[in-house]
């Protein structure tokens, strides 16, 4: 989809470079390559595929050509009960702001719907300004019996200001930055359930293959919840760069050349990665102080993440802890179990042996003493058990 967004109208496709003519935002939603191409012709200049929005190195994802910035991000976007990142460009340049996305999200739709409801402030109303009375010698005879006239000044109107295409980047970061707090949220609430679910005391005790399935379900949640922090620490990341890239763009002094001329890089021409003086792109200082704020709110949720992410860890080796325990139990039983085989299959081997010489082999109570044997090695060893506690004696 290529759709073209206007203040006070609903967004519309744009099909050819008439369309794109004074509309501040350009969003291309999953583009085709026709629809690239018709977006590459309307900036001017090549536009970033899906393999570049994916590239991780700063220089990829902040850069400056031909007085537009080129920036972008991993998103998160929860689908379902699952949550995927996929990259999100943005161009600035002076006239518009053109987002290459490949989902939905719903920040982009709240803005839009901000963008299309925008109507332009209706002027003030009429005041008359302060009265100015007119000397009599120059407005009339003395003697006259006129009252004196009065020159009022013609009211000011103020020209409301539309929106540019650094308002509506400036409200998209926020908007996304509000989405991912709580997305945060709901992740300090998923930790809370889980560390219950990990610590609590059960009250029935279920049989093996129940306490197994508990194990593994605790463990994919716990590898969720840390692949999710992953992901949300990511996008953390590249929207702090963005926002720090444009804080500290002004406009004001000389762009600074590129030392670059020559390169293999497909976008490094002409590129200069750190915030350039008098450049189009560049905020006003009301906007640039909005990315200040929106800067302090995502250091504020980095350390969040942060301590979400220890405490993920902590759960890991909770769980782990407990399953290690399980097995711990398991071996005991085992021992247990090998260990009162033992003794008894000695005692019927000694006596299974065909010797003429066995001093019971002729005694009537023989049979009755060899029975009363092994149930003593079994017995034994049990109570000793028992009382260790591997049993659920005397602890």
């Amino acid at each position: 989809m290529f759709l073209a967004h206007k203040p006070g109208a609903p967004a519309r496709a744009i099909e050819s470079e008439a369309d794109a003519r004074g509309i501040t935002w350009i969003d291309l939603l999953n583009p085709t390559e026709a629809e690239q191409a018709l977006a590459a012709r309307i900036c001017g200049q090549p536009l970033p595929t899906l393999d570049d929005l994916s590239e991780i190195e700063s220089s990829s994802r902040i850069s400056v050509r031909n007085g537009a910035a080129f920036l972008s991000t991993p998103l998160l976007k929860k689908i379902g009960s699952e949550f995927q990142s996929s990259p999100v460009g943005f161009i600035l340049t002076a006239e518009r702001l053109i987002t290459i996305r490949y989902q939905p999200y719903p920040s982009f739709e709240a803005v839009a719907q901000l963008v299309a409801e925008h109507t332009l402030p209706p002027a003030p109303a009429t005041t008359p300004a302060p009265s100015t009375v007119v000397p009599p010698s120059a407005a009339q005879d003395t003697s006259s019996d006129q009252p004196l006239q009065s020159v009022v000044a013609p009211p000011q109107q103020l020209k409301p200001m539309p929106i540019g295409p650094g308002e509506v980047l400036v409200a998209l970061i926020e908007t996304i930055v509000d989405r991912l707090a709580d997305i945060l949220e709901s992740v300090g609430t998923l930790l809370d359930k889980l560390s219950q679910d990990i610590f609590k005391r059960r009250q029935n005790q279920s049989p093996l293959h129940s306490i197994a399935a508990w194990q593994r379900d605790l463990l994919q949640r716990v590898g969720s919840a840390g692949d999710l922090c992953s992901r949300v620490r990511d996008s953390l990341l590249g929207l702090e760069r963005i926002t720090i890239f444009l804080g500290e763009s002004k406009k004001d002094g000389v762009a600074p050349a590129s030392g670059l001329p020559l390169t293999t890089r497909r976008f490094e021409a002409g590129v200069t990665t750190l915030p350039t003086e008098n450049a189009p792109y560049a905020l006003p200082g009301a906007l640039r102080a909005r990315m200040t704020t929106a800067n302090r709110d995502l250091s504020s949720l980095t350390d969040y993440v942060a301590q979400a992410a220890s405490k993920v860890e902590f759960l890991l080796d909770a769980t782990l802890g407990f399953i290690s325990i399980e097995q711990n139990g398991m071996m005991k039983v085992l021992t247990v179990v090998s260990f009162i085989g033992v003794a008894p299959t000695l005692i019927a081997g000694v006596y299974g042996m065909n010797f003429k010489d066995i001093p019971e082999l002729g005694w009537s109570y023989g049979y009755w003493y060899s029975l009363a044997l092994m149930a003593a090695s079994i017995v034994l060893p049990l109570l000793w058990f028992w009382r260790k506690g591997w049993l659920g004696g005397i602890k």
